[in-house]
């Protein structure tokens, strides 16, 4: 949860300002763990709600796709979205409101920003080596015992015979 004060802006003249630091340390939003979630956004009163913008920088928790160990992936997210006012109905377009005592919950836009700057294919480092096709092991850690020539599941030989032209 990243719970702020824009209590100053709900009843604000359009294009007032208001800037807030943020400075936490982790943060759990939805299905994502964030580690020191900080950086600088500005919230400006618009004729339909409240504009967020700004940067904010943090880690995820990811697991790289060839070695499958965990990791930390630096993402900076560049937020730009209008919040919704009181009393009005969450939409798609807008999912975040600023509730009657004037706090607002930012965690859903940033659960959706960071899924947006994910890499689809993050590697703990571009040399990471992965692991063995046949036992398993993680190669970046010389844990491969196999030399490549593990026994190959016995449910697999009617397919090999067919390669080997036997069958």
């Amino acid at each position: 949860m990243v719970r702020l004060n824009l209590a100053s802006l709900v009843h604000a003249k359009v294009g007032q300002r208001q800037t807030v630091v943020l400075d936490s340390g982790a943060v759990v939003v939805g299905d994502l763990h964030l580690t020191h979630l900080k950086g600088e956004l500005q919230f400006t009163r618009v004729a339909n709600g409240v504009l967020a913008t700004g940067t904010l920088h943090t880690s995820l928790r990811a697991e790289c796709t060839r070695c499958l160990e965990p990791f930390l992936e630096p993402v900076t997210i560049d937020l730009e979205d209008v919040i919704s006012l009181p009393g009005t109905e969450l939409t798609a377009e807008y999912p975040v409101r600023i509730s009657e005592d004037g706090s607002v919950d930012l965690a859903p836009l940033i659960h959706d920003y960071v899924w947006l700057d994910v890499p689809r294919n993050a590697l703990c480092s571009p040399d990471c080596q992965g692991i063995c096709p046949e036992c398993g092991g993680n190669l970046n850690r010389g844990e491969c015992t196999c030399g490549g020539a593990a026994e190959i599941d016995p449910r697999w030989d009617a397919l090999r015979d067919l390669l080997d032209g036997s069958a």
